[in-house]
């Protein structure tokens, strides 16, 4: 058996987040998505229009719409309680509002951003890497969680060398993550409808010049309505087969199989990303970008 460490280097210095946990301009959209994303009652039709059965419908859908709006105000008591914490110095107690919020299903950035805050304050690094990966995969064009991500990555300990992408391939990469993937699916809607809008205006127009108009328009927008499918049927089939994970442990052998009777290949270290391929039992098989491949127990990681 042999063991061969990443190349490491030494840092200086303590990086902090650019940014505080909480902006008070947040408060506002964080407020909209708490009272967006309690969901609505939906009545539907029924056979039987008796009286007590739509009085009990009436009931139970007041009841559901209740819950929902009291859970929203809880949601946001704990997330203000995190921020008063947070404030104070007190990152554990912040840490610990923050993640009742996540339990109850309940998927924001702002959460997962101040949350990557907290715990890097709280020099928990893998945790605080997760959440910035987390919250950058909701809002891919923020700036603020770039950018602390980035300082957090300052940190890790591995090194690890990745094949260097030409400048196309970047601003490609960089151009298919600009938008969240839901934003993306709504532009690509919108831009389907206002082409299909301009050549039925091409069909039905009397005026030449406003044919022409329509014609150009529709082939320029279904143009760029194709490009933007690609990318967001190109991103969903990523987000469906690809599955990413923080190394959480402070150290983590990789081995040559999915048990403790394999030899070690190589060790990895806290807040480094992998690439998951598979699973099996308490171990997953992953990869690094320099294709280092192995096997670690599955308690190391955290998905992101």
């Amino acid at each position: 058996m042999y063991e061969r460490t990443l190349f490491s280097v030494e840092r200086t210095g303590e990086p902090t987040p650019k940014a505080d946990a909480f902006c008070p301009s947040r408060e506002g959209i964080f407020r909209r998505a708490i009272h967006t994303g309690g969901g609505t009652p939906i009545f539907c039709k029924s056979r039987t229009y008796r009286f007590t059965f739509v009085l009990f419908v009436l009931v139970a859908c007041f009841c559901q719409s209740l819950a929902a709006s009291s859970q929203g105000i809880d949601v946001l008591k704990q997330f203000q309680a995190g921020n008063q914490f947070y404030s104070q110095g007190n990152f554990k107690e912040a840490i610990d509002q923050y993640l009742r919020i996540t339990r109850t299903n309940f998927v924001n950035e702002i959460i997962y951003y101040n949350l990557g805050n907290a715990f890097f304050k709280d020099n928990q690094l893998g945790m605080a890497i997760l959440y910035y990966e987390k919250a950058r995969r909701l809002t891919p064009g923020n700036l603020e969680i770039s950018e602390n991500l980035n300082l957090a990555r300052t940190r890790i300990v591995d090194k690890v060398e990745s094949p260097q992408e030409g400048f196309l391939l970047r601003q490609l990469n960089r151009l298919l993550n600009f938008l969240p993937l839901d934003q993306e699916t709504g532009l690509a809607v919108t831009l389907f409808v206002a082409a299909n809008f301009s050549f039925t205006l091409f069909v039905l127009a009397k005026s030449e010049r406003l044919r022409r108009i329509a014609l150009y328009a529709s082939a320029f927008l279904m143009i760029l309505f194709l490009m933007v499918g690609a990318s967001n049927v190109f991103r969903i089939y990523q987000s469906a087969t690809i599955q990413e994970a923080i190394i959480l442990a402070d150290k983590a052998d990789v081995l040559s199989g999915p048990s403790e009777d394999n030899p070690t290949l190589f060790s990895i270290h806290e807040g480094l990303k992998v690439k998951v391929q598979a699973e099996l039992n308490q171990w997953a098989q992953i990869s690094l970008e320099n294709g280092w491949n192995g096997w670690v127990k599955t308690e190391a990681l955290g998905t992101i």
